[in-house]
Order: structure tokens, then sequence, then C-alpha cells
């Protein structure tokens, strides 16, 4: 979908729902966490760019959350894969409270706040609000899980065993046809 100097954008394998983006680190890298200044600031400014995209198609913000495991000791990984990406997903929680408070997440003032010493999650509401916590079920895909559940669609959460191959195409086409529709104004 696009390519930067420092990250690649593509479709969600898994997508749980129409709308579901990656922000993949060019550069091998675990977490977020490990950028430095250029990707930090080509990130925030991509994170930007596809939320309003995002708002743009589908008439609200999207949340954004990474499973950010650092180059650390501990064999414990956050995420399922071990390479630093991103979700832009169209959805909110339907009780994001709840969830805020289950998963011990705290508001952090920016994405640079981000830790290299544990395993993270970072959650970034529709509204902006960014939050980490780093005391959290070890469950692999948690927040993936956490969608399926209000999805009803618990049992196919996991990725690797259900593409959503439908909402895929659809997604590669709203975000084209949006991008090729801006471009021309």
């Amino acid at each position: 979908m696009e390519e930067t100097t420092y990250f690649y954008v593509i479709p969600a394998v898994g997508s749980l729902v129409v709308g579901y983006v990656l922000i993949l680190c060019k550069r091998h890298i675990y977490s977020m966490a490990e950028l430095n200044n250029k990707e930090q600031k080509e990130y925030e400014d991509l994170i930007e760019k596809y939320r309003n995209i995002f708002k743009s198609i589908y008439k609200k913000y999207p949340i954004v959350f990474e499973n950010g495991s650092p180059n650390i000791e501990n064999k414990t990984k956050a995420n399922s894969i071990d390479h630093a990406h991103t979700h832009i997903v169209n959805y909110q929680y339907k009780n994001e409270e709840k969830i805020i408070k289950n998963l011990n997440f705290n508001p952090i003032g920016e994405l640079t706040q981000l830790t290299k010493k544990q395993n993270y999650i970072l959650y970034i509401n529709p509204n902006k609000v960014i939050y980490m916590t780093t005391n959290f079920p070890s469950i692999s895909q948690l927040m993936r899980l956490v969608m399926a559940k209000e999805l009803k669609i618990e049992s196919k959460y996991k990725w690797e065993k259900e593409t959503f191959k439908e909402n895929i195409e659809q997604t590669i086409i709203d975000i084209t046809t949006s991008i090729t529709n801006n471009s021309k104004k």
C-alpha cells in the first residue's frame, strides 16, 4: 500500500474488520520503543496520516496498538512476530474504560515514552489519547483477542488461522480509492 523511507504500510492478514493496516519498520527491531529520532518522526506522521485516512473513509478515527517486546533478556514476548509493527484498526472498543482498567493502561504524554526495558502494549484511542501498559496477561495477540470477543468471533482472533481475505481486499480498495481521490483534489 505504501512505502516510506523507514516503514511499510500494508493491509493486515487476519483483518478482523474492514479497515485494518500494519505499520512495519524496515529496520529489524523488536518494538517501536527502539526507533531513532528520524524513524520516530516518520512513525508519528504515518499514524496521523492513517488516522485521518480512516476518519475520511469510515467516518470515525481508528484505534492504534502495538504489542511491544523490546530486545530484552525476558523470554516472554508480548507480540506474536519478532519484528516491530503497529496495528491501525477501524474499530472502537465498546467498553474502553473497562479494558483500560483491566489491562492496567496508564496515559503517557507521547510515543517517545515507550519503555525499552520490558514488554508493553501501546494503545492510542480514537480521541488520540496515548496509553501504555507493562502489567498485562501474557497472551499473544491480546488486543486482537479483546476485539474478537466484542465482535463475537473469539475463535477467529489468531491471524495465523483466519485471514479474513474479504476484509483485506475491501481495505485495499477503500484506502486506494481514498488516496487516489485526495490526490486529484
